[in-house]
């Protein structure tokens, strides 16, 4: 899946969340996520106009679901569970710091729905003890660096992750340099994760990494297509109608 997060940038307006809705139920995204922070966060000064009502979820999933398009959340309330159940969102997110909290994982797992885990910084010792405690649950496990700069990318983790682990492993993006979706591409992510913003000129909470909904449909087909260049992991013979093409570029005279 190619997953378009709105995750806070709706900057706890309807009228604001209401647009992303309205532009992305006409995008060829896969599915889309919005995140939902702990109590406490919500009760600093300087987020707390960031929460939305529950009931806006459900809207969300609905109109999504009508047109083909998955709807999950990245939850980090342990305690709202069983209200984004009865909303039957499509799938979980976990957020980072949440990798080893087991009690909270355990009920995602009860649910039976898909399951991403994002690795965020977390040591292969942390990741090992998910890995190892629930087998044979539907568990993705996300390659992020959680940090802006192309050089913390690290990639290559999308590689190391798959040999260590039996699971699908996603990628998601949270660096400045968006070209960094298209590289990903090329190790081949079972989805790709990648925040937008609204084209109004103000701060979003994930403004540095996020995608203006303007470019959506263009990062969406240039993804798309990339992954058709991937083809198989073998070589053979293959017959051409004129070698001419391959043996000269020249024009024909």
């Amino acid at each position: 899946m190619i997953v378009a997060e709105v995750g806070l940038n709706h900057m706890g307006r309807l009228g604001y969340s209401f647009k992303y809705l309205e532009r992305l139920v006409i995008s060829d995204i896969d599915a889309v996520t919005y995140q939902v922070r702990e109590k406490d966060f919500y009760l600093k000064e300087q987020y707390a106009e960031l929460e939305l009502p529950l009931d806006h979820y459900k809207l969300i999933k609905n109109n999504l679901n009508q047109v083909g398009i998955k709807f999950g959340v990245a939850l980090a309330n342990h305690s709202l569970v069983d209200t984004f159940e009865e909303i039957n969102v499509d799938f979980y997110k976990t957020l980072s710091w949440d990798i080893n909290s087991f009690d909270f994982i355990d009920r995602l797992v009860e649910t039976e729905k898909p399951i991403f885990i994002s690795t965020g910084t977390s040591s292969t010792f942390k990741i090992d003890m998910v890995f190892d405690r629930y087998p044979g649950a539907n568990i993705t496990f996300i390659h992020t660096q959680l940090q802006h700069e192309i050089e913390n990318v690290n990639l290559l983790a999308i590689d190391f992750l798959k040999n260590r682990y039996n699971l699908p492993i996603a990628f998601s993006n949270h660096c400045e340099n968006a070209n960094v979706l298209y590289t990903s591409v090329g190790f081949n992510p079972s989805d790709i994760f990648m925040y937008l913003k609204m084209d109004k000129k103000i701060e979003h909470i994930d403004e540095k990494h996020s995608i203006r909904l303007s470019k959506l449909d263009d990062v969406v087909y240039n993804l798309n297509e990339l992954f058709h260049s991937l083809g198989v992991a073998n070589k053979f013979d293959v017959e051409i109608e004129d070698k001419y093409l391959i043996l000269n570029t020249k024009d024909k005279k």
